[in-house]
């Protein structure tokens, strides 16, 4: 297989990484595999799924032994062979494997979002944190050529301070999830929320590049697109932040709408948009340009020669991040505390779309959102004319 997925600047590694994966989702074809088969520094020595047809996918994917499969997760940290695990099932199920991955002295690397509930996730965290163990999550956008080249731009003062970001992530294509588990789970309930929870790479990237945490948040969150199929989940979310220098909005949903970046400076502005007019994490990025003193600049894009090329790059450099801060003991760019803070930022909007209010962060540890997630939403007072009380989504009526 060639290896066309390292990029300028790697870091070197001498050690192996031994790794489990837990859960054999799509997520793992284009990302995690592409990662485990051509980086040198990083062996999967397990693997493990409750279907038995998601097991024989990863067994041939990987060119695995039968006795290297298990249906049982607990099978896999208990081998001694392996360093960490890579935790890719449904976030409601991953509580309980990430305690235990912890308790069994495995560094964990958890696809997002973190857990659904945020109580949930401090939970995760703690236990990490008291382990001594690292405690990354995929946050891979971190590793795409537009979003390095933005925050390369912003951070080096090209349009001065950044003081207005939007997102325009209303082109999300809603592709299902694998077939041999359950197509439609992102739009139930388990899932934790809707497109704004299963895209929730906007809102860390918004963090990244503002370089603070967010403080407030409000929104419209409703459910217009699917609302003949009576959704269990929000498909449309406009969300504003409020970070200590500037703002951020995050236009969120599932369909054919606008997609790219747009951020307004104290000295000028940036504008990124797609191939076909498309949004991230679904093409690749065809043009970055600043505007200065009225004055147009084009930036180069590193893309790679396909947008899935790009996806396989980003998550092979996140998985050389994360075995990096495995070995100088800190912890990795996209790390388990930044996944809690998106997770707390995504329900602070649902919770702003029920009640109408301004929602502060970080969550309260007595809000019934941040005990419950979007079970919690039922506990706050709605606003009379809340949109996302009257789409009856998030069990509301």
């Amino acid at each position: 297989m060639k290896k066309i997925f390292m990029f300028e600047g790697d870091f070197p590694m001498s050690d192996l990484l031994r790794v489990g994966l837990i859960g054999c989702g799509n997520v793992v074809s284009y990302g995690h595999k592409p990662a485990l088969t051509t980086l040198p520094d990083a062996q999967l020595v397990a693997l493990a799924d409750i279907t038995p047809a998601r097991r024989q996918i990863g067994k041939t994917w990987f060119g695995m032994n039968d006795a290297d499969l298990y249906a049982d997760y607990q099978d896999v940290i208990a081998r001694d062979d392996v360093d960490a695990v890579a935790i890719t099932v449904p976030q409601q199920f991953r509580r309980q494997i990430v305690l235990d991955a912890l308790a069994a002295g495995k560094h964990v690397l958890s696809e997002k979002p973190l857990a659904t509930v945020p109580a949930v996730a401090a939970e995760m965290i703690h236990a990490a944190d008291a382990a001594g163990l690292t405690f990354g999550i995929v946050h891979n956008y971190h590793y795409l050529p537009e979003y390095r080249q933005i925050k390369n731009l912003i951070d080096n003062g090209t349009i001065g301070q950044l003081r207005v970001l939007t997102m325009h992530y209303l082109g999300v294509i809603d592709n299902p999830g694998a077939a041999e588990y359950q197509s439609d789970w992102r739009h139930t309930l388990a899932a934790g929320g809707g497109v704004l929870m299963d895209m929730i790479h906007a809102v860390y990237l918004a963090e990244w590049l503002f370089g603070a945490p967010p403080q407030q948040v409000m929104a419209f969150v409703d459910a217009p697109t699917y609302a003949a199929r009576h959704p269990q989940v929000e498909d449309l979310a406009l969300v504003q932040i409020a970070f200590p220098t500037g703002y951020a909005t995050i236009h969120m949903g599932w369909g054919q709408g606008v997609g790219g970046v747009d951020a307004s400076g104290s000295e000028g502005h940036l504008r990124m948009r797609y191939n076909q007019y498309q949004t991230s994490g679904f093409n690749q990025p065809a043009e970055l340009y600043t505007v200065r003193n009225w004055e147009r600049t084009d930036h180069p894009l590193d893309n790679l020669p396909t947008h899935m090329d790009n996806i396989a790059r980003s998550f092979t450099q996140l998985w050389q991040e994360f075995h990096s801060a495995i070995r100088e003991h800190r912890a990795p760019l996209a790390s388990a505390a930044a996944g809690g803070r998106a997770l707390e930022t995504a329900l602070a909007a649902y919770q702003s779309g029920v009640t109408g209010q301004v929602v502060t962060l970080p969550l309260q540890s007595t809000n019934p959102v941040f005990q419950k997630g979007i079970d919690g939403l039922a506990d706050v007072q709605a606003w009379a004319q809340s949109r996302t009380q009257s789409a009856g989504i998030f069990g509301l009526k």
